[in-house]
């Protein structure tokens, strides 16, 4: 399931694996553009990691640009096996890396050399259990942490299920949103903060709710006013449970946020209580459109989601072990008409397709393929025809590919 479990830090087997720096490749300025640069690709097994990365036509960039094996100036706390990256494309020439559960570490990588800047422990006494980052500014920035501390009150900001200020200029912690505020209480249950996206003047923040045994109770999103960092608007997801995913349309006037049902401390989820809802944003956050797993193969969605243009989002549906053993599927959805598209499959391994990121205003969104060992490219014609463009990823490692992020 989505909530991060202990991971065992093993270093990657292959220690002397060469850092290749993007700029002696040609990459060039990594300035901002209307489109991404490339995708950093976080391949794991769960235990050790290696990041390297590759432009949008699949050439490699960088086949190691940090790993668990790294020692890098800079890199005081190696990479754990359960990382992630953010949301939102990289600004700049940085890459964040955000390093979640037992270590809960952010890192910044410049792209272009391959070095580290400074990392920043935002454990604060607890499995803090970092799971997006998003940039303000250069001196501002937000990080959700999905964990909770039932010891808090022995360091400052040690409480948990909140979103972290910090100033990545220095590193530092300057201080903390409570997701709870303003949020009815459920007893047994902590407000569990996870993907954050800014659209306007707003940051639009997914909080599902947990128990300690990650049994899912209900979904909100807030938004924060990052002028004031307070928050002033929420929505309850009525219904709905497991709530994670979050894109914003092309036009910046609703979002798109994936539901992946009931979590119950197994495999599986009860997907009656997942979906797809999209939300119209301003003046307030407001039910415009719903499509429930129910209407299609009746499998819990998954964690993530992406709009391919204003009117289609791609999203997957989970598979499941069995028997009978039910493979992952990624469908093209007409939020508009709720028809599906079936886009890929899993290779009779479950749990092995990932969606996302995707970029609407240039076209693209990419999938994962673990068990394929591959990045897949997925683009939609004028005529709703898509295509799909496979770029195998030799990771010197031997480590599978699972995440993706752009920079």
């Amino acid at each position: 399931m989505k909530a991060s479990l202990p991971i065992i830090l093993w270093l990657i087997q292959a220690c002397d694996v060469p850092v290749i720096r993007p700029e002696a490749v040609g990459l060039g300025d990594l300035s901002d553009a209307a489109c991404p640069r490339g995708l950093a690709i976080a391949a794991t097994d769960y235990k050790s990691t290696n990041i390297g990365a590759i432009d949008l036509s699949g050439n490699v960039l960088s086949p190691s640009l940090i790993s668990s094996a790294s020692h890098s100036v800079g890199l005081t706390s190696a990479l754990s096996g359960d990382v992630g990256f953010p949301s939102t494309r990289a600004s700049g020439n940085e890459l964040v890396v955000l390093d979640r559960s037992l270590a809960s570490v952010i890192t910044w990588v410049n792209i272009e050399t391959a070095t580290v800047r400074a990392q920043l422990s935002v454990a604060t006494g607890f499995n803090a259990n970092p799971h997006d980052y998003v940039s303000i500014a250069p001196n501002k920035a937000y990080v959700t942490r999905f964990g909770s501390n039932s010891n808090a009150g022995r360091e400052p900001y040690d409480e948990g299920h909140d979103i972290l200020v910090l100033d990545p200029s220095i590193p530092a912690i300057k201080g903390r949103i409570d997701a709870a505020s303003g949020l009815p209480p459920y007893a047994g249950y902590n407000p569990s903060p996870d993907c954050a996206r800014l659209a306007g003047d707003r940051l639009y923040v997914v909080v599902p709710y947990y128990d300690s045994a990650y049994h899912a109770g209900p979904s909100y999103v807030i938004a924060i006013d990052p002028a004031t960092d307070a928050p002033v608007d929420q929505i309850l997801l009525a219904g709905l449970s497991g709530c994670s995913g979050l894109d914003i349309s092309p036009d910046q006037t609703s979002i798109a946020i994936a539901c992946s049902g009931r979590w119950q401390g197994s495999s599986s989820a009860d997907a009656s209580a997942s979906a797809l809802v999209g939300l119209r944003i301003r003046p307030q956050m407001e039910e415009i459109w719903r499509i429930p797993a129910s209407r299609s193969t009746k499998r819990a969605f998954g964690f993530a989601l992406g709009f391919v243009d204003s009117t289609h989002v791609i999203a997957s549906q989970l598979g499941e072990f069995g028997p009978p053993l039910i493979n992952d599927t990624v469908y093209l959805i007409d939020t508009n008409t709720s028809a599906s598209t079936p886009v890929l499959q899993s290779a009779n391994v479950p749990f092995t397709l990932s969606v996302g990121p995707c970029d609407a205003d240039c076209g693209v969104c990419f999938l994962v393929d673990t068990q394929r060992v591959g990045i897949f490219e997925f683009t939609l014609s004028q005529s709703n025809s898509f295509s799909l463009t496979e770029y195998p990823w030799n990771d010197p490692t031997g480590l599978p590919p699972r995440l993706l992020g752009f920079f």
